[in-house]
């Protein structure tokens, strides 16, 4: 008897099971998800593919009770992935060497992440959080220790950039032909209400993250490609993504694409220089940085005059109602913390008192698969940011590891932008190394603009639990690790 026919008795013996204690739907879960976790062992490229066109549309899902646990595919599609590249081997002690800086510091998150557990005034709210924070990581190491080909990441890459594109397409209907469906924000100039795009994402802010990781990938693909028609359609498809993160009228959103873009136009030009063999000194450093805020100021005039040129200058002012709903936020969590909470923290979750929530999960409210209530009670913890909710909850501690993170990534997207590895090995031609080589540059730009765009905007919006932007940060320095890593491509 085949081994899949064993198993296969086994998962319907338990759906059987699982169905007369529980219920059907249940039982019907089980066997889906044990299939899907079946399929991902064994087609872990095609997987990752699923994942990345999947995730944006995820989060829709959760309209209703019966359709919200289908979400959780992400969830067997990251598990399985950790359990087959990092799990497995190191059980059997197979597991390949990975020298790389990111491993560290997620290590040390994880036992921190369990140590504010303990800590948490509600346990399962603390394990809620606890799974945020640390189900991605956990994806990164899945992705970086399974085997890589360019034929793989040009696939995740083409599914990727189909799901851009439906969305954005699915936006400029929403902006065009059912405004009425948008999150409305009123214009002082035109004394009138402005539509905010979102597509089929919950709000303008969480589409516009997602709009800033596409406008980064086609940066560095304008950065590097060598033919100038894909320079020319590259530079299209942004400025198609730049009038949709306009029309999100997101301030964490526009500021995030100034930072990604501004980031990785500064860093390339800094390897043309080192390229040409002239010396990056500081004079020339200070040329770049004068010539880049002058731009800056002059498209900050030119928009003074407009809707969003006020809207802009809010970002300032403490009396604008989203800027002074986060002041009382701060007022309120910080004020209360003690020396010894604010170096260790007060424990994962424990943000609601001191904004006056209340939530009353519990075990079994997860255990009957209860996707609103889980998703309501992670809501209650949003405080609009990431770094006063990390300081609350995990300490001084915490915001030092997430800093490490960031550097750790930083390092390592240059290192493969100024040190691209060509591997050739008996089945590499000069031509599949010198491609390889400058895809490595690509993602190595494109990990510089997302990481540059999350860190800023992790000042307005709890951008570690906002899926699926966080799972695309962690893919993208998986991807960055991965380019920096000699050994681990395939023939294709």
């Amino acid at each position: 008897m085949r081994d899949e026919w064993k198993w296969g008795a086994v998962l319907a013996a338990s759906a059987l099971v699982v169905s007369l204690a529980s219920s059907i739907e249940f039982g019907v879960w089980l066997v889906l998800f044990a299939v899907l976790a079946w399929w991902t062992w064994f087609n872990s490229t095609l997987a990752v593919s699923l994942f990345i066109i999947m995730a944006p549309i995820l989060p829709m899902l959760k309209i209703t009770q019966t359709l919200g646990s289908i979400t959780l595919v992400k969830d067997v599609i990251i598990l399985t992935l950790f359990m087959r590249w990092f799990v497995w081997p190191l059980a059997v002690k197979q597991l390949p060497y990975r020298r790389n800086s990111l491993i560290l510091p997620i290590v040390v998150l994880g036992v921190w992440v369990l140590a504010g557990v303990t800590r948490a005034d509600s346990t399962v709210l603390g394990l809620l959080r606890a799974r945020d924070i640390l189900l991605y990581p956990l994806l990164f190491l899945g992705i970086l220790y399974m085997p890589h080909s360019y034929k793989a990441w040009k696939e995740w890459g083409k599914w990727f950039i189909a799901g851009l594109g439906i969305l954005a397409v699915l936006a400029g209907y929403q902006w065009w032909v059912v405004p009425g469906s948008t999150v409305l924000r009123y214009d002082p100039i035109g004394a009138d209400w402005i539509p905010r795009v979102s597509s089929i994402m919950a709000h303008p802010s969480i589409f516009g993250e997602y709009l800033v990781i596409g406008l980064s990938l086609a940066a560095g693909m304008i950065l590097t490609v060598k033919k100038w028609r894909n320079r020319i359609w590259w530079s299209g498809a942004g400025a198609g993504l730049l009038g949709l993160i306009f029309l999100t009228y997101s301030r964490a959103v526009w500021i995030g694409a100034v930072a990604a873009l501004g980031v990785m136009g500064l860093v390339y030009t800094r390897r043309r220089m080192m390229g040409s063999g002239a010396a990056w000194s500081g004079r020339k450093l200070k040329k770049i940085l004068l010539m880049g805020g002058g731009l800056v100021i002059v498209v900050i005039i030119g928009l003074s005059q407009t809707s969003a040129g006020v809207y802009i200058k809010t970002i300032v002012d403490p009396t604008y109602g989203s800027n002074e709903e986060r002041l009382e936020f701060m007022a309120r969590l910080i004020a209360p913390l003690t020396n010894q909470e604010a170096i260790f923290g007060r424990g994962l979750g424990d943000v609601l008192e001191q904004n006056f929530r209340k939530t009353s999960i519990n075990t079994a409210d997860i255990a009957e698969g209860a996707a609103r209530e889980v998703q309501l009670a992670k809501n209650a913890t949003l405080v609009d940011n990431q770094y006063l909710k990390t300081l609350v909850e995990l300490g001084l501690a915490g915001l030092l590891i997430m800093g490490w993170i960031y550097i750790a990534m930083l390092r390592q997207a240059q290192h493969v932008i100024f040190n691209p590895l060509i591997q050739r090995t008996s089945f590499q031609s000069a031509n599949t190394a010198d491609r390889l080589a400058n895809l490595k540059q690509t993602v190595g730009y494109w990990g510089l603009g997302v990481l540059a765009a999350f860190v800023l905007q992790g000042f307005f919006i709890d951008i570690w639990e906002i899926f699926p932007t966080n799972a695309y940060f962690w893919i993208a320095a998986a991807l960055v690790s991965a380019a920096g890593t000699p050994g681990i491509w395939n023939k294709e």
